[in-house]
């Protein structure tokens, strides 16, 4: 009975043991890994009150990967208004990067919100893999404001009336200005020649069939420096937002990647398209904003990427374009 008791301990002592390596294993895996955390400075505020909130993206090692997308939040977010956010602050410990975004928030409809998840995309320096990581929830109290209380609180008072005397001042003035400008408007029409009429220019062939022939002549560029290489997807950048601008009249040459995308959603049902195709968008921006230098053959199959896209692209836009409603669901701004 005493050499089971003996033999059951020892049993004991080497399974805690192998609970401890286990466990220094797994910290020892996840302590480098990135985190990212959403914070408000207080969870309750009262109608009209300001808020912080801030956005941490920690432990992103600059040689294995690079932000490749930080939420962007428009002015209002879920009954909140955002008056105010910082440019994003970044801090650097032995080539470990830690990324920070704060902003103001306030609110004038009371009640309980939710805030977020946020996500944030980090890109694999060396396979081009990305990596989503996305925060908890935040939760916001607006509480209304009670003003029984208040010591100098009026209540409202009877319109009182004011005996006024009608002013002709107003109106004699804009007469006079009416009557300059019928007066201008007629000598300016008398006086102008008859304009010569523009012929209207006529295109060549479909927007897809304008848009892949400046995508072909794009490959035949040389990529042998740096510089090339940026203008190289810069160019393809532009392109393919004319091409969208074109065929959807989205004003997409001014638009963030996000926003296109949340406007093509009408022309591009297809989810598995739709992201592949905004992968592209995101590795073009990094390059032109000097964030990732591809190598001359994943530039050109980036480049292949998007003829063929747009290709498959087409159909479902001038299938979408049939549809009556789809015009009218999209912004075009």
């Amino acid at each position: 009975m005493r050499k089971f008791k003996t033999q059951n301990s020892k049993f004991k002592i080497y399974g805690v043991k192998l609970f401890l390596l286990f466990t220094f294993y797994f910290l020892l895996l996840t302590s480098s890994a990135q985190t990212v955390s959403a914070s408000l400075d207080r969870d309750k505020i009262l109608l009209g009150e300001q808020v912080s909130m801030q956005f941490t993206l920690s432990n992103v090692n600059a040689a294995d990967y690079f932000v490749a997308g930080w939420p962007q939040l428009n002015d209002t977010l879920n009954h909140a208004e955002i008056i105010n956010k910082t440019a994003i602050d970044t801090i650097n410990v032995d080539n470990s990067y830690t990324y920070q975004q704060k902003f103001t928030l306030t609110s004038f409809d009371s009640g309980y919100w939710q805030l977020g998840p946020f996500e944030f995309i980090l890109q694999s320096r060396s396979s081009g893999k990305k990596v989503t990581v996305t925060t908890t929830r935040l939760y916001l109290t607006v509480l209304p404001v009670d003003v029984s209380s208040l010591q100098n609180y009026h209540p409202i008072k009877d319109i009182i009336d004011v005996q006024t005397r009608f002013d002709w001042t107003p109106f004699l003035i804009g007469a006079v200005i009416l009557l300059l400008v019928i007066i201008v408007f007629i000598i300016i029409k008398k006086t102008k020649k008859k304009k010569t009429k523009v012929p209207k220019v006529v295109l060549k062939g479909t927007a897809l069939e304008r848009t892949l022939e400046k995508l072909y002549a794009l490959e035949k560029e040389p990529l042998s420096a740096a510089q090339q290489i940026r203008n190289f997807h810069s160019t393809a950048d532009i392109i393919t937002r004319e091409y969208f601008e074109e065929v959807t009249h989205i004003k997409a040459m001014h638009l963030t990647i996000a926003e296109i995308f949340s406007r093509l959603n009408v022309y591009l049902r297809d989810v598995t398209l739709r992201r592949k195709f905004q992968q592209v968008f995101e590795l073009n921006a990094a390059v032109k904003f000097a964030k990732y230098i591809p190598s001359n053959e994943e530039s050109r199959n980036t480049l292949s990427e998007i003829i063929n896209s747009l290709r498959e692209i087409d159909d479902h836009v001038n299938l979408s374009r049939n549809n009556a409603n789809a015009n009218r669901m999209v912004s075009k701004y």
